[in-house]
């Protein structure tokens, strides 16, 4: 057991993903990977990561050549007899004991201290939450968040991924949304966040939010639009309405800026994005986000290549069709993946 626990400790996410995968999972060595998870953000994430691409896998079924290799998964996964066969086999079943045992592991309660649930979106869904107090949340392609209320507080975990908050106002309990490193609490308002692998991003529409914890009555100053107002991360600050606030994981660095329009960071509950002279690998890098079947730059000679435009994220193809149009590109679609290069003749 020491062996493992030193793994976990000092190794990547798959040595847990292995222990998980096991069986065999002992209290110390879930205690560690909860430990883990929680003061590695690149860690967490890895895990995150290796959940959705599993997930992703049921987006390929009909594809003759897929699913014969799923098959032959299958078949490894019901022998299990070495760890090579239990890395290739953990397509079928990783899914639900990795997500059942963490969820064991980071919100086991008393059973006088509220009620947990988790919620997750698949990749290209949303998932509109009705919670009990009369708040709403959406949740975005590919995310997951954990409900936590009692009788005094309100928060929600948010897992990965990006999800939209309308608040219901209750001075009473404080509606607070932990992202790990960070969290962010409202009393009455309505706000998004995404949280990137390496940094996350708050939106405010309406009201204000508090960076870290309650308020402490720092404002971000009015700038000219678009400007970037440090804020100190030893501070928590208080972020009010048409302003987004960024937190860089990697430096522990809060930056704020007033965009032209909170459009571009509320839209995607309609299944709508605009790119306003962005380059390719940038828009390829969101569509990535919602496609079950990775979209790859082939080319680099396009990769930099600037557009401006709205896209349905709800049609992947369409869109796909769309950059054909508009940009000198070729876009193919193989089994696996769908590729992007410059177009014949350019």
């Amino acid at each position: 057991m020491l062996t493992n626990l030193q793994e976990i400790r000092s190794g990547a996410a798959e040595h847990a993903l292995h222990r998980l995968w096991s069986d065999e999972l002992t209290a110390p060595e879930a205690a560690a990977i909860q430990a883990q998870s929680a003061s590695d953000p690149k860690y967490r994430d890895d895990l995150d990561g290796l959940l959705a691409v599993f997930d992703s896998i049921d987006g390929l079924e009909g594809d003759r050549a897929v699913e014969e290799v799923i098959r032959e998964y299958q078949g490894l996964l019901h022998k299990r007899r070495s760890k090579v066969r239990v890395a290739l086999g953990m397509v079928a079943g990783l899914l639900v004991a990795v997500s059942a045992t963490l969820t064991y592991i980071s919100f086991s309660r008393g059973p006088d201290d509220g009620q947990l649930q988790m919620y997750s979106a698949r990749i290209g869904e949303q998932q509109t939450i009705e919670l009990a107090d009369g708040s709403v949340v959406t949740l975005n392609t590919a995310g997951q968040l954990v409900v936590d209320y009692s009788g005094t507080t309100r928060r929600i975990v948010l897992e990965r991924g990006e999800a939209h908050f309308d608040v219901a106002g209750d001075p009473n309990r404080p509606f607070t949304v932990d992202l790990g490193v960070r969290s962010v609490t409202a009393v009455e308002t309505e706000f998004s966040i995404h949280k990137h692998p390496r940094r996350y991003q708050v939106a405010v529409v309406k009201g204000a939010v508090v960076i870290g914890g309650p308020t402490s009555g720092v404002d971000a100053s009015p700038t000219p639009d678009g400007d970037l107002v440090d804020l100190p991360s030893s501070a928590q600050p208080r972020v009010a309405a048409g302003w987004v606030a960024e937190f860089d994981v990697e430096r522990n660095e809060l930056k704020a800026f007033q965009p032209a329009s909170m459009d571009r960071y509320v839209a995607w509950r309609h299944g709508m994005i605009t790119f306003a002279r962005e380059p390719l690998h940038r828009v390829v890098d969101e569509l990535n986000r919602y496609s079950r079947k990775k979209i790859m730059i082939e080319d680099t000679a396009v990769m930099e290549l600037s557009l401006f435009a709205t896209v349905d994220v709800r049609e992947i193809n369409a869109a796909l069709d769309g950059l054909e149009r508009l940009l000198p590109i070729e876009v193919t679609r193989h089994y696996d993946r769908i590729a992007i290069t410059g177009s014949a003749g350019d």
